[in-house]
């Protein structure tokens, strides 16, 4: 896109490059001109202002697997960053350090965004949003994928931890998944580990929901949770409109 305006710029800045026959207006040209220098002006300040923070510095390359999310492949997205959005950004989501990480286009190295300026990004179809704690959340600061974001929300905080283990007196090391849930209703966000946990935040409608949970055999263990609760949450807002 940027080597595309950058032509555009030149042909309107050459004198003569449409040829002898074509007599542009005077006026026309200059405003011409100067719109495209503006345009490009902005393009290019976009560009920059995303590619900010501090280099990344990647993990022991002892431990195994890797520290992001889904894949370590980059991930092309889009960040909502300082008030401004960025579309087609080359990405990583470290979430042992709850880090997004970004590659310029020139690809000699990666940057860590500074997260007070992130306030939502997505990779992929996954949406994230970045929550600030205080006194009355109930929750830590950082980034929540956003599973069902209806007047009731279900979140996920994305996660990994390492365990380290030196006894053979060999460094080891792996890179463990341990997603945690939340709703967030009343004004508050509280962690669901469980059938019953999810169900005593819905005591209106728990004999609907356990009606539908039995219909649709959903479980709450394991890899299967994470479906068990956005299903059950979305149907609570189906039930309460």
């Amino acid at each position: 896109m940027y080597s595309i305006r950058l032509v555009c710029l030149f042909l309107l800045l050459t004198p003569g490059v449409w040829g002898q026959t074509i007599k542009a207006d005077s006026s026309f040209t200059q405003i011409a001109r100067n719109t495209a220098i503006r345009s490009y002006d902005k393009a290019m300040y976009r560009q920059i202002h995303i590619y900010e923070g501090h280099e990344y510095i990647v993990h022991d390359h002892r431990i195994k697997i890797h520290p992001y999310y889904v894949t370590d492949n980059l991930q092309t997205g889009t960040i909502f960053y300082n008030g401004v959005d960025y579309d087609k950004v080359a990405m990583l989501y470290d979430i042992v350090r709850d880090e997004l990480v970004v590659q310029p286009p020139e690809g000699a190295y990666r940057l860590t965004l500074r997260n007070e300026k992130i306030a939502r990004f997505t990779l992929g179809t996954h949406a994230f949003t970045r929550i600030v704690s205080d006194s009355t959340t109930g929750i830590r600061t950082g980034f929540y994928e956003l599973l069902h974001d209806g007047k009731t929300k279900a979140l996920a905080k994305r996660q990994k931890t390492i365990l380290e283990d030196i006894s053979s007196g060999v460094y080891k090391g792996e890179y463990l998944l341990n997603d945690k849930f939340y709703i967030f209703k009343d004004n508050t966000y509280r962690e669901v580990k469980s059938k019953q946990s999810l169900l005593r935040l819905f005591p209106d409608q728990s004999k609907e929901l356990r009606k539908y949970i039995r219909s649709n055999s959903l479980k709450f263990k394991n890899e299967l949770r994470e479906e068990a609760i956005t299903k059950v949450t979305r149907r609570y807002d189906e039930l309460t409109r």
